[in-house]
This record gives C-alpha cells, sequence and structure tokens, in this order.
C-alpha cells in the first residue's frame, strides 16, 4: 500500500511539474513572440501612412509581434541603414506592392536575399510580378466600406500562420541564401515540395484574378499637384474625387488635401492683400489747404 501511494504521488508531482513546463514554455513563447519584429514595407506619406497607422501596426500588434517602419528611426543617418538594419533584425516581412512603388521593390528584394518570409499586400493583382505571387498576397478592395477590419484580420491570421511555417513564405531559391548560423537545411525534395506548393498558389491567383489589366495609380505628391491643378482649373470636390479615387487616393484624403490647398491659397492671397494696403498708407500723401483758399467762419 506504501508503495502503491508513493506510485500516485510521484505521477501528481510530475503531472504538476509538467503542467509547470508547459505554461513557462507558452510565457517564453509568447515574450518571444512580442519582442520580434515584423517590418513593414511601403510607400511614405499621404494615405499610405493612414494604411499604416489604422491597418497595419494594429493587425501586426494583434499577432503578437512589433511593428516597424523604415520611418521609425529620425536620425541623421541614411535611411537605407535603416532599412537594412530593420531587414535583418525582422523575424518577417509584410510588403505592400500597391502602385508598384521601386523603393517597395527594392526594399522586398533585400528582404528575399536574406531568405525573410514574406506577406504581400495589393490594391490589384496586377502589381504583384507573376513570379512573386506563389507567395501569400492579401488583396484590398477600398470600395468595401469595411475593408480596413477586414484587411487587418487577413494580415493577423496571415502572420500567425507564417510564424508556423515560415519556410512556406520564403521563395526556395533564396533558401541557401541565410546566414551560416541561421541556414535551413532542406533535402531536394523537401524543397521541390514547397516550390510545387508554391507553383499551386500562383496557377490559382491567376485563375481568381483572370486576365488583369495594368492599373494606372500615382503617389501622395503627384496626387497633391493634381487637385492643386483641378482646384485652380475651378472643379468642384466631387469631380476631384471621381477622377483620382480610381488612382489609388481615398476620398477622405482627397477632401482633406483640397481643404488645405484652399486654406493655404487663401491665407497667401489675404497676406497679399494685407501687404498691398500696408504699402498703400506709407505712399499716401498728406493733404495739404489749397493756397489762396479761405476757411469759412
Amino acid at each position: 500500500m506504501t508503495t502503491h501511494k508513493k506510485i500516485k504521488t510521484t505521477k501528481r508531482s510530475s503531472k504538476k511539474a509538467s503542467k509547470k513546463t508547459k505554461k513557462a514554455s507558452k510565457k517564453n513563447r509568447a515574450t518571444k513572440t512580442k519582442d520580434e519584429i515584423c517590418f513593414a514595407i511601403m510607400p511614405f506619406g499621404g494615405w499610405f501612412d493612414d494604411y499604416y497607422v489604422e491597418v497595419y501596426r494594429p493587425a501586426i500588434e494583434a499577432a503578437g509581434m512589433k511593428a516597424h517602419r523604415a520611418d521609425d528611426l529620425y536620425r541623421p543617418s541614411t535611411i537605407i541603414n535603416d532599412i537594412w538594419a530593420y531587414t535583418q533584425k525582422a523575424k518577417l516581412v509584410l510588403a505592400d506592392l500597391s502602385g508598384k512603388n521601386p523603393n517597395v521593390f527594392y526594399e522586398l528584394g533585400l528582404a528575399h536575399a536574406l531568405a525573410k518570409p514574406a506577406i504581400l499586400i495589393t490594391e490589384s493583382i496586377a502589381d504583384v510580378p507573376f513570379d512573386l505571387r506563389s507567395l501569400r498576397v492579401l488583396e484590398y478592395d477600398k470600395n468595401d466600406p469595411d475593408w480596413g477590419k477586414t484587411l487587418s484580420h487577413k494580415i493577423t491570421s496571415a502572420i500567425k500562420e507564417v510564424l508556423t511555417a515560415p519556410l512556406q513564405a520564403v521563395l526556395p531559391t533564396f533558401l541557401e541564401a541565410k546566414p551560416k548560423k541561421e541556414r535551413v537545411k532542406l533535402s531536394e525534395r523537401e524543397k521541390d515540395i514547397i516550390e510545387l506548393r508554391q507553383e499551386i498558389e500562383s496557377l490559382r491567383s491567376s485563375v481568381r484574378t483572370g486576365p488583369v489589366t495594368e492599373p494606372t495609380s500615382i503617389g501622395p505628391s503627384e496626387a497633391r499637384q493634381k487637385i492643386r491643378n483641378y482646384i485652380a482649373l475651378g472643379l468642384p470636390d466631387s469631380l476631384i474625387v471621381e477622377r483620382l479615387e480610381r488612382l489609388g487616393p481615398p476620398e477622405s484624403w482627397i477632401l482633406n488635401t483640397a481643404q488645405e490647398i484652399r486654406d493655404e491659397k487663401q491665407k497667401a492671397m489675404n497676406a497679399v492683400l494685407e501687404a498691398g494696403l500696408a504699402s498703400a498708407k506709407q505712399t499716401k500723401p498728406k493733404s495739404r489747404t489749397p493756397r489762396g483758399s479761405t476757411k469759412k467762419r
């Protein structure tokens, strides 16, 4: 009986120990994930800053990771140094390819060279080169009133899935390009399976989207200039929105920018008027009484 009790006590203590170990490992994993960086690669300025603050960063943090973008650090050094440093530290990258921004593709190329898992985001699949469509691509439709929330949920889910199987989000060509300390050794069969899966995903993407046409899109600086031109022509806000929204800028950004430009013009006009009045006061001759005139009493 004593031996039997000892065995039961030992089993209970071992179960408690295993539970404590599991809890500790879960805490360690959670802490480790929170310290891991997801590097967001995207254009700067305009509505893209709003997307990062309102959609991308909350989605990344919801997945338990730290969100970083190259302009998070304001240092006198060249921005490419920050990009390279963040790319090296990042556990994975999130790249918005909307508009085919060349800087974004350059930064994504650096991430590929380091064999970093990548999640791609785009407003149109046509902005994603065919060679990259085998990776996970998340599309968003700004015509959907809840597109921000929908995309945010997609990003969070995609990050969690990639963290469990990061190799699926890396092109096989770059798997052997990692530093020696982190090099992942794969058999030829494993590489073939990953490549085959990515090719299937690429075909699925092509079937879903069908034939695509090259979209015309513009960046924030070009959009701002167009708004200036339209205002100078006297176009109403509704027509400005109609012409620009299909090129990328969201309606709220267009209206806010148009109002800012009008306010700037009004301030400039007021400054010119004030300067003119001040100049007129300085140059106004003093009134004199004509000679020979007599004042009536």
